[in-house]
């Protein structure tokens, strides 16, 4: 920690001597938010109202129980926390957790008593209508998005937040969140970190705690470790491929996160892995989406991953030709402080004490100015590092940033071929003519291309709030980024950064499938790939007898190599459920990168909103969203109305309904009915006959549905139905009415909101549909006059039908003429 320090002054940098170089009677209410958090984030915490940091006096952890799974580099963690409330208020806390970098949400559920209450992905402008609508009727909705694709205010962080609303006095609050990290590989070792430390110096005990872990790999690997002392694992399994272990224990203070490391075995290297997934009882998600376009089957396709760990025959410099020169930029502004100071601190330590004597460096201390320690780069003895170090502790932490000005300044001092360029920051930006994050990577390129010398440009990326996506883009200039957020242990990030620094990445990577291979949009999951890393690619497959020939292609230390792999493309494979959505995630980010390119499509925006939805995840074009389902499915009655028809997905066996006039019904399933709907999953369809009694009057009720999953479970939802008996008013608007034959007549009509379709009908003419035309404000259809249709006159009527089927209508004449 950082002793003395006060946030709104200038304050020394002083760092620890011991750093190492290295969320219908009682609503729950929730709003999941993916922002920017002024405040410190806590990693799993629930924060009481009005408070600052956890409370256990008011909320305290009482259970928390940790799964976690990691296939082949895919770590499925599954988190389940119960808070107790201590006080005889009804209290509301916000949840936040801090995401691991490469994270993404698939699933937030919070219990109301025994009913779980899910989020659901919707697409985002939906998601957003329904929001303000729950807004206006005082309902506090949950809407989870990712950071606005908004170039002024990106909202990059991995802070997820979530308001949980009621908490009851003296009761328990049960919290669920589940995500999905891709971890990556360097110097054959694997890293994994469960954040649960809290930030700035918070202090969460929780009273009892459970863990699982388990670990599978095509890769051999070897010396697995979890140097946690607070989470000590029993092994149950240890082998090449396999590991697995649990924890157990009671009023844990919660003052480190749990890691594990292990090594993966240099004989596997260079030897070319594919793992597949298919599930033939999982449909197409929608006819003429990415997945059906170039496959004929019936049934979704397969998916596969190749991974080839790059073997390190020998040490590789990066600039080789002569001695290294560094350019060191360290942020010391006010948004650097406690936990991320000392982060970045130790990681330019360690930078600085690698150096060769004969290599040169400077450091670049930058806020909203720039403090050099030396006018031009020195020469790296002994003496002089520890000159800069000192220059580094006794600076002060102030102002805001000026991350422009300052990649400015570094560009003028690389002046010498072999420079690299290395940025320690979180990657805010709130002073000078470049605070747009898109503007200050676009300038940057801009003038690195035209330096004599373009030096690497690497950044080791600082914090749960630091802006992923600018630091990435500056680090596409010939560089790498690696990422640590506040409170994760540093050692195995530090040794990535100085392992990469000294190294290339294997030039001209690709993988080819076999001519005759059934494949399919096969993507990279790496920018780069260092020797002792691991690269990836995944894709499609169509069933065949004949294996899968895939081959590797690379340059490595100047010197081409190549791998090759044949497997076969069984017609079910379930051992690697993960595939499906790393795909889908992969396919998203292409789609993305094409819109950054060319701009928005349609076809691609439609795109990603099926995909979001069919594998849960949350993009920049969708969102979690947790609101009463009524919301999302409004069920429309009419008095004498003897059929309530409900949809579920899937896993729901039973469905009971408790009507508002005293009636209790249940559902009877509809298997002949169930359905796909577009761009949604699967389908189940329920129905019950009763009557809405004749005195109900036209309005807004709500009936009560009881579900029952085939796991137990329980959802408690309340559908909001209208009963609606007066018929739609129809308002006929022509600007002739006389017509002549082979005319285009052109219908214009405004009908009630309640209006579900409008039909225009002439005798002798085809009936015609009337849609909402935002150009001329009101409904808009065509009819056309056949050229044969007898002289005489004719009855236009224009038929509306409301949602709950009554109907509404308007005549006109019109004379036929020749």
């Amino acid at each position: 920690m950082i002793p003395g320090y006060a946030q709104n002054s200038p304050c020394p940098i002083q760092v620890a001597a011991s750093s190492r170089p290295g969320w219908e009677s009682s609503l729950i209410l929730l709003a999941l938010l993916l922002s920017s958090i002024a405040a410190q984030a806590q990693s799993a915490v629930l924060i009481p109202r009005d408070k600052q940091s956890p409370d256990p006096a008011i909320l305290s952890l009482e259970e928390m129980s940790v799964d976690i799974a990691i296939d082949n580099g895919d770590a499925h963690v599954s988190i389940v926390q119960i808070f107790l409330n201590h006080s005889n208020e009804i209290q509301e806390g916000t949840y936040r957790f801090a995401l691991p970098t490469g994270s993404t949400v698939s699933d937030f559920a919070v219990w109301d008593s025994v009913t779980r209450i899910p989020a659901v992905i919707l697409e985002r402008k939906r998601a957003e209508q329904i929001y303000d609508q729950a807004r206006l009727q005082s309902i506090d909705p949950g809407l989870l998005e990712m950071g606005e694709r908004d170039s002024i205010d990106p909202k990059d962080t991995a802070v997820f937040t979530a308001k949980i609303m009621p908490i009851p006095a003296y009761g328990t609050k049960r919290l669920e969140l589940e995500y999905h990290q891709r971890l990556t590989a360097t110097d054959f070792k694997h890293f994994f970190a469960l954040p649960l430390k809290p930030d700035a110096a918070e202090k969460q005990t929780v009273h009892r705690f459970k863990l699982h872990f388990a670990l599978k790999s095509a890769h051999g690997f070897e010396a697995l470790d979890t140097p946690s002392k607070l989470f000590p694992l029993k092994l149950t399994a240890n082998d090449a491929h396999t590991a697995e272990g649990t924890f157990e224990g009671s009023d844990i203070a919660l003052n480190e996160d749990f890691s594990a490391t292990w090594r993966l075995t240099a004989q596997a290297a260079d030897d070319l892995d594919v793992i597949t997934f298919r599930n033939p009882a999982a449909p197409l998600p929608t006819a003429g989406t990415s997945l059906t376009a170039d496959l004929s089957h019936a049934a979704e396709p397969g998916f596969f991953e190749a991974q080839l760990l790059v073997a390190d025959p020998k040490p590789q410099v990066r600039t080789a030709g002569g001695p290294s020169t560094f350019i060191l930029l360290f942020d010391n502004s006010l948004s650097m402080q406690w936990e991320k100071l000392e982060r970045s601190y130790a990681a330019l330590e360690a930078t600085l004490r690698s150096l060769k004597p004969t290599d040169r460096f400077n450091v670049l201390l930058f806020n909203q100015s720039v403090a050099p320690f030396k006018p031009a780069p020195v020469a790296a003895d002994p003496a002089t590092v520890q000159q800069a170090l000192d220059f580094v502790r006794t600076s002060k932490l102030r102002g805001g940033t000026d991350l422009g000005k300052a990649l400015n300044a570094a560009l003028a001092q690389s002046t010498e071929a072999n420079t690299s360029l290395v940025l320690f920051t979180d990657g805010g930006s709130n002073r000078g003519d470049t605070v747009i994050p898109n503007k200050i990577a676009t300038q940057y390129a801009a003038r690195w291309k035209q330096t004599p010398h373009p030096p690497h440009t690497d950044v080791f990326a600082v914090g749960d709030d630091a802006n992923l996506t600018l630091l990435r883009n500056l680090s596409h200039n010939a560089g790498f980024m690696e990422s640590v957020l506040s409170t994760e242990p540093v050692d195995f990030h530090v040794q990535t950064l100085l392992s990469k620094l000294t190294r290339s990445p294997v030039a001209g990577l690709s993988l080819t499938p076999d001519p005759a291979a059934p494949t399919h949009m096969i993507y990279p999951l790496d920018d780069s790939v260092y020797p002792g890393s691991i690269a990836q690619w995944v894709g499609q497959y169509t069933p065949a007898k004949a294996p899968l020939g895939l081959t590797v292609r690379g340059t490595r230390d100047g010197a081409a190599f190549t791998a090759h792999a044949s497997t076969p493309l069984p017609e079910t494979d379930l051992s690697h459920p993960q595939l499906p959505r790393i795909w889908a995630q992969a396919r998203v980010n292409a789609l993305l990168e094409q819109i950054d390119r060319e701009g928005e499509t349609a076809a691609a925006i439609d795109e990603i909103i099926r995909l979001s939805r069919r594998y849960k995840f949350v993009t920049p074009y969708t969102s979690f969203l947790a609101v009463p389902r009524s919301l999302l499915r409004p069920r429309v009655i009419r008095p004498g109305d003897p059929v309530l028809r409900v949809r579920t997905d899937t896993a729901i066996a039973s469905v009971i309904a408790i009507f508002p006039f005293g009636l209790t019904k249940p559902l009877r399933h509809l298997a002949s009915e169930d359905l796909q709907a577009p761009g949604d999953e699967a389908n189940r369809l329920w129905e019950t006959r009763f009557l809405a009694p004749p005195d109900m009057k036209d309005g807004t009720y709500s009936v009560r549905l009881i579900l029952r999953d085939t796991n137990g479970n329980t959802y408690n939802e309340a559908k909001t139905f209208v009963i609606a008996s007066t018929p739609p008013t129809v308002k006929l608007q022509l600007n002739r009415s006389s017509l002549h034959r082979g005319e285009v007549l052109e219908i214009h009509a405004a009908a009630t909101a309640s209006t579900r379709t409008l039909t225009a009908h002439l005798e002798g003419v085809a009936p015609v549909t009337l849609r909402w035309s935002s150009r001329a404000a009101t409904n808009v259809g065509t009819l056309v006059i056949p050229p044969d249709l007898p002289i005489g006159r004719y009855t236009l009527t224009v038929t509306a039908e409301d949602i709950a089927h009554n109907l509404g209508s308007q005549e006109v004449s019109v004379d036929v003429v020749p």
